[in-house]
Order: C-alpha cells, then structure tokens, then sequence
C-alpha cells in the first residue's frame, strides 16, 4: 500500500457506545477517547508503516507492478527509531534510602516481566510520539504476578492530558477488536478505578471487570518523546522530514534500478542498415563468442556502427549521499550508521562528536521518562502492598539507566579515579560501579561478593586475634 493510501486511510466507523455502570463524567471522557484514537489511529498507522519498511514511493512515473517487483526498501526511519532506542538502556530501580532491593521492587518488576515490557514501550514511543504504561492486580491464584505492568502502543490507546495536574485525567486501551476493526473490548481508566469493557452477542456493552484503587490518578502512564508545553503527548522520531527524504530515497533507488537494467550496457546505433535486416538483427544470439556479421547495407561503404557509452550509477550514489546527509542533521544519527562511508577513518573523538547530539536527545528522554516510570513503581508497589497514601520512601524511587554515551573502559576509569583522589569517599559508593558501565545486576554480585570478602576477612582477624591471646605470657597477677 502506498504512502498516500495509508495518509487518507479512513478512521474506522466507530463511536463511542452507552455503557451502563458509567457515571456522566466518565461517559463523556469514553466519547472523548475513541474519537480522539480514531482521528489519531490512520496517521499512526502510517508511521508504522515507515518503521516496517512497507511505504511504496509516491510522484514515481513508473508501473505499479514494475515498482512491486523492483522492491526498493529503505530502512532509515526505523534506524532513527532504533538508533536512538538502543541507548535507553533500562537497568532497574534506586532508591535513596540506599537499599539494594527496596520495598522488593525488583522482584515485583521481575515478575510481570517488567524488563522486557518497557524494552518494546520506549520504541513504540519514539515511532508514535507517545506510548502507554498500565497497571491492574493480577489474580494470583490464577498464577499471575501480584500486579501486571503493560505496555500499550498509540496506534492502541489514548489518553486525556490534565494539563494542571501534568499527568493523565483518562485513559483508554483497545483490547480486541472485530475483522472490519472496530471495538469489541476495552478498558477505560480513571483516577479512582479500571473498568473492562465488552460486548455480548446481542450487541449490547457491559462492565465485565471493575476494579476500584482509589489512587487518585488512573492507573495509566504516558511516556512522551520530547514533549512541550503546546503537545505534552510529545512528537514522534518519524517526524514529516524523514518521511519525505525516506520518499526521495526510494525514488532515488527505483530509478538507480531502472538505470541498472536498461542503460549500463552499452548501446549500439546503426545506420545504413536494410530494412530487411532488422528482424535479423532482433533474432541475434548475443553470447560470449558469438560471431556477428552486418551486410553492406544501403550506405556506399557499408553499415556504420556507433558504440553508445552506458551510463554511469554515480549521480544516483552521489544523491543518495546527500540524502544521507540531510537525514542526519534531521534525526542526529551519525552519517555513518546510515551506510554513507567516510573516505578517511575518524578517531575516537571524531566519532564521539559525531554522537554527542544523539546521547543528548538520550539523556533528555531519560528525564521525561523518569517522571512516568516514577509512579509506575510506586503505583506498583502500593497496589501489591495495599497502601493508601504515598510515602516519601516510594516517591524516591527512580530509574538506573544505562550511560547512552558508553565512554571507553579507560577514558572512563581515568576519570573515576581522578575524582576518588579528590573525594576519597566516592570509592564506597555503588554510584562509581554503575559510571563504570556495570549493570544493576552486576553491581549486586560485586557487592555481595564484597561483603563475603569483608566478613571473611573479620572471621580472620578474630581466629588470628584469639591465637594471640592464648599463645601470650602469663601476666603477673595470673602467676
């Protein structure tokens, strides 16, 4: 399907239906939601489309099943999302009372395969400018863990901005839909319950699930990309720029194709041919070998035959180049990661420069994100534990990221160890092991490992200490 198939692309017939058990306030916000992921669903879908590499070129003179059998695939848009994904690099949960498992929040997250989840969010984030983290209990005795963290694509949910309180008033999941697309189950969120909604097969919708938390927030999070005060749902890496250089560049490499098969080999111009003997010429058996005569012909001194020269593919690479070229200054991704190879080879400052915008976009979204991820583990927490209020405890809580500038072992602890010499007590903090570049996991066997060293350690000093005092002399007052 092309590009402008997928731009006008029709949101579904849909609306948003009566569901009883509803107050008003609620059924209004319902009506809200589906609209607003019906307006927003076919330009998502669009991006998707991108990121999956299955746009067709648009203002291209050349037959539809030419361009299907041609098959030009340009994978940039999904190396803007990638590239940039890549180095939001999630590595568990701190906490400033300096526990290493506070509240058991790692078990929690482990559980509900909190890891992974948030590995396939950000992306979706990035592609659609926003994705969705909710929370429900699980039922344990159906051997789910004690809460459920998933992740929600926009492309599948949406949610109304409180722009006061700065997080979401609603929010909305589609959970199954029909063949023509519509809704058959949902789930809408609130700032004091969840309800699964869903309809029977006399068409009528009903509340089969609710659940009442009383958190005051619903239990969804929006994880925005470079939000701003105008679009606080953020803008999505696959902004309208890369889209039209993605175009370009399939055209680009359409028409590199085209050339490839019909002007690369050289030409031929006769004249002075007889009429009679083109249907020979046509009927020529052109292999390696082949011994081919022309007859005199009509001119005085015989047929003439000019060798047209083949046309060259370096304006097509040069193109491309430049293309290459404007999609990096759009998405900070270095030139390089987009195939184009510089003549010279770059030094370690070079490349790292040639980065720096990139690891800066990271850090930022890292920023955003800790904002969302926040509550998601102290929701998640008093949910399991059946708390009401939230203490100061749990809204310490943050991510652990990992560095998006992955600076050399060296480089790195040459400036570790220059700071330690400055500050000597930094050399007992676990914050040193996670600038090395060591993982969550890591960092808790390293320090498990040292405090078995440690207690060792004592065990001997004290067996040494006892061997001293039996094997010293008598005192006086012993005599």
């Amino acid at each position: 399907m092309s590009a402008k198939k997928f731009m006008l692309a029709t949101p579904v017939a849909f609306s948003a239906p009566a569901v009883p058990g509803l107050t008003p306030a609620e059924q209004a916000a319902l009506a809200q939601l589906v609209e607003l992921w019906r307006t927003k669903q076919p330009r998502n879908r669009l991006r998707q489309a991108y990121l999956d590499g299955v746009v067709r070129p648009d203002n291209l003179n050349i037959p539809d099943d030419m361009v299907d059998q041609l098959g030009a695939v340009i994978g940039w848009p999904r190396k803007v999302v990638f590239g940039l994904s890549d180095l939001l690099i999630w590595d568990g949960v701190t906490s400033s009372t300096g526990s290493d498992n506070p509240f058991e929040i790692d078990d929690l997250l482990a559980s509900t395969g909190f890891e992974l989840e948030i590995a396939q969010t950000i992306p979706s984030s990035l592609t659609h400018s926003v994705a969705f983290l909710t929370l429900r209990k699980g039922v344990e005795a159906a051997g789910e863990p004690p809460v459920i963290i998933q992740g929600h694509s926009a492309d599948w949910a949406a949610g109304l901005w409180d722009r006061v309180r700065r997080r979401l008033s609603y929010g909305l999941t589609i959970d199954d839909i029909d063949d023509a697309g519509r809704p058959t189950r949902f789930t809408l969120y609130t700032a004091d319950s969840t309800y699964v909604v869903e309809v029977n097969t006399a068409s009528a919708w009903r509340i089969i699930h609710a659940e009442l938390h009383g958190m005051g927030a619903p239990m969804m999070e929006a994880l925005p990309f470079e939000p701003s005060l105008d679009r606080p749902l953020g803008r999505s890496r696959i902004s309208r720029d890369v889209m039209s250089i993605t175009q370009r560049a399939m055209r680009t490499v359409l028409r590199e194709e085209l050339a490839t098969e019909l002007f690369t080999a050289p030409g031929i111009l006769l004249s002075g041919v007889d009429s009679d003997l083109i249907d020979d010429l046509r009927s020529w058996d052109w292999k390696l070998g082949t011994i081919k005569t022309i007859s005199s012909g009509e001119e005085p001194d015989g047929p003439k035959v000019t060798v047209l020269p083949q046309q060259s593919s370096q304006p097509f690479t040069e193109q491309m180049r430049a293309l290459a070229t404007e999609l990096s200054g759009v998405s900070s991704l270095p030139v390089s990661s987009l195939g184009v190879i510089q003549d010279n080879p770059s030094s370690a400052e070079a490349l790292y420069a040639a980065k720096e915008e990139l690891v800066i976009k990271a850090k930022n979204a890292q920023r955003v994100f800790d904002a969302a991820l926040n509550h998601v583990y102290a929701h998640a927490v008093m949910m399991r534990d059946g708390i009401d209020e939230m203490t100061p405890e749990l809204r310490s809580l943050a991510t652990r990221w990992g560095d998006p500038a992955h600076p050399s072992i060296v480089s790195q602890s040459d400036a570790i160890v220059k700071q330690i010499s400055a500050l000597p007590w930094l050399a007992e903090s676990t914050v040193v092991l996670e600038e090395l570049g060591y993982s969550g996991s890591q960092i808790a066997r390293l320090m498990s490992d040292k405090r078995r060293a440690e207690a060792s350690g004592l065990l001997e000093r004290l067996s040494a200490a006892d061997a001293d005092a039996a094997d010293a002399p008598a005192t006086t007052e012993e005599k």
